[in-house]
């Protein structure tokens, strides 16, 4: 019987073998940490900073800075180690979370509606100024 490999099968066989962790869910060359039904605690990513280098851990918040980028909070050494650390710190991440997304929520709240005196939408306003996007912004 064959089977059909995807580009996810590619990608999971590239962090494959650097352990496991009930609460640590692979994705896409990551490992989302979520414990049953709570809020996400964060994410982590096994990088090495250059060739013959060992990998470590890197531990990153379920929250964004202003780029869109995730938040990096820590490194560790293991998987296990980087879940370990995430668990002890369980309820400093989730309040950070929440706090980055209410400050998002509120940033947002806060733009004005531009429009042009016919009544249309304003013809200069850059959607990538108003969502962050220096890219679209440049353009």
């Amino acid at each position: 019987m064959s089977k059909v490999k995807s580009k996810l099968d590619g990608i999971d066989s590239l962090v494959r073998g650097t352990g496991q962790h009930p609460w640590a869910h692979l994705e896409a060359g990551y490992w989302r940490v979520q414990v049953e039904d709570q809020p996400v605690l964060g994410y982590v990513m096994r990088v090495r900073a250059e060739l013959g280098d060992p990998f470590t851990f890197e531990i990153y918040a379920d929250a964004r800075n202003a780029r869109g980028q995730r938040i990096w909070v820590g490194r560790e050494v293991s998987l296990n180690s980087a879940v370990a650390w995430m668990m002890q710190n369980a309820d400093r991440l989730v309040s950070f979370a929440a706090r980055s997304r209410r400050a998002e929520d509120e940033e947002l709240d806060q733009e004005p509606e531009r429009t042009d005196p016919d009544g249309g939408p304003d013809e200069t306003h850059d959607p990538g100024i108003l969502l962050g996007n220096p890219v679209a912004a440049e353009q």
